[in-house]
C-alpha cells in the first residue's frame, strides 16, 4: 500500500532502485511542460516514507497512508518548533536544517502538482488559528507557511461546532469531497490552539485502460475467507516483471504521471510475514530479479475509505518530545509556552477501476495548550495518635520554634 501511494504521489522518489523502476510496462505518455522531482531533492521525504509506512503497515487489514500528506503537515509544525523539538522533527523528516526541508517541500510542491485533462495531482495546506485573547501567532511563522507551503490562514474558536463545520467543509474541498468528516469527530476543545492540516487529491487514468467487458467476478481469499469480487483482466506481452524472495512485482503505467506497482506474495506467503520493517519493505519495493514474460494481470476493482491516527508511530519513530511538556513551539507563537502537539490524524480514500486511479487524503496536526495528566496518588493515612515534633518557621525559614509532644494535654484559654 506505502509503495501505491508513493508512486502516485512521485513518480520517481526512489529512482536509484533501478530493480523497482524496471518492474513497468511501457513509458507513461508524458505532457510537454511536465517536470520531474529528483530522488537527491527529497532524499529526506523518501527515507521517511519508508520509515512510517513500515510502522503503520501490518498486512493484516485494508489500510491506506499518503505519506507525503503526513511529511507536508509535519513540516508547518516543524516550521513552528524551536530548539530540541525542531531538531527531532527534523531529523524525523530526514533533514540536516530547517532550509533543506523548505527545500524539499518546495520542490515536491511545485514539481509533482499536476492539471490535464487526465491527470489531476492538487496539494492544499491550510492553518486554523484559535482566535482568542492571549494568543499571538508570529507573523514570521505564517509568511513562511503561506511562502513555501502556499497555506492559508484561518482565525476560529475552537470547541465550537462552527469551527469544526468550517475544517470538515475545507476537507471535503480540497479532497473534492472523496472524504466527507463529521465534524464531531473532529478532535479539537477549547484548549485546542492550531490544526495544521494538508489535502492531497489524485484522479488519474490508466495509460491503457482495462476493458470494462473483460471484468468477471472471482474468488479472492481474504485473511477473514473467501470473497467474491470483481476482476478487471487485460493479458501484457512480453513485460518485465519482477521476482523476488517470496512475492512478484508488478507496475501499470498511468498516463502522464507515473505508474501503480504491485506486490503479490507467493502462494503460502501471508503479506504480514513479508512486512514488518523498513527493510523489509524496501527488499519489496527494490529487491529482485527482473524477467521478460508474458504477463496475464487480474486486478480486484476496489474503493474504501481509512482513518488513522498516527500519535503513537510518530512518537515511536523520535517525535515524543513534540507530544509532551518538553514540547517547544515558541516558534509559532508569541506569548504561549505551554503548547504541544496532541493528535496526528490522517483520512484517505483509494479507488481503483478500469478507467484508471482516484485517491485523496488529508492528515490533520493539532495542537492543545498542554495539561499535565493527574498522577494518581498514593493514600495515607496521617493521625497524630503517637509523639510527634513540630516546628514554627517564619515566612523565610527562620525557626521559630520546635518542640515535641508526647502526652498531649488540652489548650488552656
Amino acid at each position: 500500500m506505502k509503495r501505491m501511494l508513493c508512486i502516485l504521489c512521485a513518480a520517481l522518489l526512489l529512482a536509484a532502485c533501478t530493480a523497482r523502476l524496471a518492474a513497468g510496462t511501457q513509458p507513461t505518455e508524458e505532457p510537454a511542460h511536465m517536470t520531474f522531482v529528483s530522488a537527491e531533492e527529497i532524499a529526506g521525504y523518501a527515507g521517511f516514507s519508508d520509515v512510517l509506512s513500515a510502522k503503520v503497515l501490518d498486512g493484516t487489514k485494508n489500510r491506506n497512508l499518503s505519506p507525503i500528506s503526513v511529511y507536508l503537515a509535519l513540516a508547518m509544525a516543524a516550521e513552528g518548533a524551536s530548539g530540541e523539538t525542531q531538531s527531532d522533527m527534523l531529523k524525523l523528516l530526514g533533514c540536516s536544517s530547517i532550509e533543506e526541508l523548505r527545500g524539499v517541500c518546495g520542490a515536491m510542491l511545485e514539481t509533482l502538482s499536476l492539471d490535464s485533462e487526465k491527470s489531476v495531482l492538487a496539494f492544499a495546506d491550510s492553518v486554523w488559528m484559535a482566535d482568542r485573547d492571549g494568543m499571538t501567532f508570529r507573523d514570521a511563522y505564517l509568511k513562511t507557511l503561506s511562502d513555501v507551503y502556499r497555506s492559508e490562514a484561518n482565525a476560529v474558536r475552537f470547541g465550537t461546532k462552527e469551527a469544526a463545520e468550517q475544517i470538515a467543509d475545507w476537507i471535503r474541498e480540497h479532497t473534492r469531497g472523496k472524504i466527507d468528516v463529521s465534524p464531531e469527530a473532529l478532535p479539537f476543545s477549547a484548549d485546542t490552539v492550531a490544526v495544521l492540516i494538508n489535502a492531497v487529491y489524485l484522479k488519474v487514468a490508466w495509460s491503457d485502460a482495462f476493458y470494462e467487458g473483460a471484468t468477471a467476478s472471482g474468488a479472492f481469499d481474504g485473511p477473514d475467507g473467501r470473497l467474491t469480487v470483481d476482476y478487471m483482466h487485460r493479458r501484457a506481452d512480453n513485460s518485465s516483471i519482477v521476482q523476488g524472495d517470496g512475492f512478484l512485482r508488478y507496475s501499470l503505467p498511468l498516463c502522464q504521471f507515473g505508474r501503480m506497482t504491485f506486490v503479490l506474495p507467493d502462494e503460502g506467503v501471508s503479506l504480514s510475514d513479508l512486512l514488518g520493517s523498513p527493510e523489509k519493505l524496501h527488499a519489496l519495493l527494490c529487491g529482485g530479479e527482473s524477467i521478460e514474460a508474458h504477463v496475464d494481470v487480474k486486478l480486484p476493482k476496489f474503493a474504501f475509505q481509512d482513518q488513522i491516527d498516527l500519535s503513537d508511530a510518530l512518537i515511536a519513530l523520535g517525535a515524543g518530545r513534540a507530544f509532551s511538556s518538553e514540547a517547544d513551539f515558541s516558534g509559532m507563537f508569541a506569548d504561549r509556552c505551554s503548547i504541544a502537539i496532541s493528535d496526528v490524524l490522517q483520512g484517505s480514500y483509494i479507488g481503483v477501476d478500469e478507467k484508471g486511479v482516484e485517491a485523496a487524503a488529508y492528515t490533520m496536526v493539532a495542537m492543545d495548550e498542554f495539561m499535565e495528566m493527574p498522577r494518581e496518588l498514593p493514600e495515607i493515612d496521617f493521625h497524630l495518635t503517637r509523639p510527634f515534633l513540630y516546628v514554627i518557621e517564619s515566612r523565610d525559614g527562620t525557626v521559630l520554634f520546635i518542640g515535641t509532644v508526647t502526652s498531649p494535654s488540652p489548650a488552656k484559654g
